[in-house]
């Protein structure tokens, strides 16, 4: 031993004093740290990735969806989901949720029946972000990722004149439009459009100086001649058929009271149900007709200057196999009602009404109608002066549809009383969000 010194004291001073693997030590922490950022930031990107293909995933799938809006049958919700699954996030698996939403039920687009709302969402469990934010305490964290998509099928090109008939061609068209007859007023981008589902290659025949001044969808092909014009864009041959908008109505007076018309009055009030005689009202007779369905049997004559109001919330239903016989200056003032089985529905005929029947406006006849006119097996005339005013896009849809010598139709923007609107057919499907 050496003498004098206090061998452990001093050991022990130069311990403390030492900086000999102070370094390593901290570079052993800030590898962990390191180590544990790089590990949230790889979570991080995954989740980045991983929500940028969801988005992509609603992106097709609402596109989809919204194409599939034109289809006959359209069935948006099975169509993205079917395209969501094929893109590998199949509804139910895994965790995944396909939402389709038609209409949409969030965003600026919410109850628009021409846009399909698509929402993927799929839970992740993240390690190093529930050490991070300290959960596993309680358990691991379940992190929930979503994209969400709306896409709108041809939102700015509805269709309010649509001729139905897609069956074997023949010589008569199923649009004709001739002898000065016009199809909404200039200028064009303030009307909607005419959608033709037959597939002929006299779909739509326009002539005599007749135009149209909206966009124009043909599943086949046009004809224009002698001066006739299109005035508008887009216009579209080869189109999709556009679907029946009000395909799932029915018509029935299962259950509904049986009237007479009331007679012997100059301005005659009447009420919903079933009038089996049907109506005959000769000159200068009002009608006014209180709130419902009115289903009218064997006959309805409007004889000259007769006048219809019914704006309450009215439709008018031709219940046989007869044409509507209306007079010189008659005017009808008729707005469907929004809500109930003939929700959106003006005027119409049953379904099993004969197609050789054609119901025709004629003679300075004002139709002034806030709702769909509606004759889905028979075609639908309008010449010498009538007009009829579509307010608020609402439609005129038949099986084929005839105007001639000086009609007139105009329509101002969409949609009003609860009718459905159509995407027109031309296949254009943006993405609105």
């Amino acid at each position: 031993m050496f003498r004098g010194v206090d061998w452990i004291s001093f050991l022990a001073r130069q311990f403390r004093q030492s900086r000999d693997g102070a370094v390593a030590i901290q570079v052993a922490i800030l590898a962990v740290v390191l180590i544990g950022a790089s590990a949230l930031a790889v979570e991080i990107g995954f989740v980045y990735y991983k929500q940028r293909q969801m988005q992509a995933v609603a992106d097709a799938a609402a596109t989809g969806g919204a194409v599939a809006l034109s289809d006959p049958t359209p069935d948006p919700v099975g169509e993205a989901r079917s395209i969501a699954g094929r893109l590998n996030f199949v509804n139910g698996v895994d965790g995944v949720a396909v939402t389709v939403n038609h209409p949409p039920l969030h965003g600026a687009l919410v109850g628009d029946t021409s846009a399909v709302e698509v929402i993927v969402q799929q839970p992740q469990t993240l390690a190093m972000a529930n050490l991070v934010t300290g959960t596993y305490g309680g358990g691991p964290h379940v992190w929930t990722v979503s994209a969400t998509a709306v896409a709108s099928a041809n939102r700015a090109g509805s269709s309010c004149i649509i001729a139905l008939d897609s069956g074997v061609c023949t010589s008569t068209p199923a649009i004709t439009i001739r002898n000065n007859a016009i199809i909404q007023p200039p200028p064009c981008g303030q009307h909607c459009g005419i959608a033709v589902n037959s597939s002929c290659n006299n779909a739509l025949v326009v002539y005599e100086n007749a135009e149209i001044n909206a966009p124009v969808w043909v599943n086949g092909r046009w004809q224009l001649k002698s001066n006739a014009k299109l005035n508008c864009t887009p216009r579209t041959q080869g189109a999709p058929r556009v679907p029946d908008p009000y395909a799932g109505v029915v018509f029935s007076t299962a259950g509904l009271v049986t009237r007479t018309q009331p007679g012997n009055c100059s301005t005659c009030n009447l009420l919903p149900g079933y009038y089996p005689a049907g109506l005959s009202y000769s000159n200068r007779q009002t009608l006014n007709l209180a709130p419902g369905t009115y289903y009218i049997g064997t006959q309805l004559i409007l004889q000259n200057n007769v006048t219809v109001n019914a704006t309450g919330g009215v439709t008018l239903v031709i219940d046989g196999n007869y044409a509507i016989s209306i007079g010189n200056n008659a005017r009808l003032n008729v707005t469907a009602p929004t809500s109930g089985a003939t929700k959106g529905i003006a005027i119409a005929s049953i379904r099993t009404a004969s197609p050789t029947v054609t119901q025709t406006f004629s003679n300075n006849a004002i139709l002034n109608v806030d709702g769909a006119i509606y004759f889905p097996n028979q075609t639908a005339y309008f010449s010498n002066n009538a007009t009829i005013n579509l307010t608020a896009c609402n439609q005129l849809i038949a099986k084929r549809i005839d105007y001639q010598n000086n009609a007139t139709l105009s329509d101002t923007g969409c949609p009003s009383v609860g009718g459905t609107p159509v995407a027109g057919g031309s296949g254009v499907v943006q993405l609105m969000e």
